[in-house]
């Protein structure tokens, strides 16, 4: 089969996926995207910052609590060790009284989710506010500036 060669030709941006070469990319997205880093650029765990370690993916919302597999808001770098110890519990019903926990991470956490998801890009916060209230839902009270993190930064936490 003929290679394409420049971006002239036809066939130069498609890419063949196969299945496990789609999910590989997948995660690699994610450590790759997610703004807390070591001292030498490579990612750290969301939860409690380690870059020294192999990273996992973990799902913020467990799956066996109905937390999405696939969605990128929903999967986050972590170590082997926070991976392990949160298991399915909440995550601020575990993270908060860990040692390691620090505002700035969480707010990292809740930008990457917030960046990462739909509810982002197609609701108005009014919206999501009302939503939470007739639930009774906490949302945690809007910054003017949120943190400026890696691949994204927000001026504002509203949305249009």
């Amino acid at each position: 089969m003929r290679r394409a060669n420049g971006p002239d030709e036809l066939l130069y941006s498609l890419i063949e996926l196969r299945p496990g070469d789609a999910r590989r990319r997948f995660r690699k997205a994610i450590f790759e995207d997610y703004p807390l880093r070591g001292p030498l650029g490579q990612c750290a765990c969301a939860y409690c910052g380690r870059w020294d370690q192999k990273l996992t993916i973990d799902h913020i919302v467990p799956k066996s609590k109905g937390g999405p597999h696939f969605a990128k808001y929903n999967l986050i770098p972590s170590c082997q060790s926070c991976n392990l110890s949160k298991g399915a519990e909440p995550i601020f019903e575990w993270w908060r009284p860990q040692r390691f926990w620090t505002e700035k991470r969480e707010e990292i956490l809740l930008a990457w989710v917030h960046h990462n998801s739909f509810v982002s890009a197609h609701t108005s916060l009014q919206d999501i506010e009302a939503f939470a209230e007739e639930r009774d839902y906490y949302i945690p009270p809007s910054k003017k500036e949120a943190p400026i993190s890696g691949g994204f930064c927000y001026t504002e936490w509203q949305v249009a």
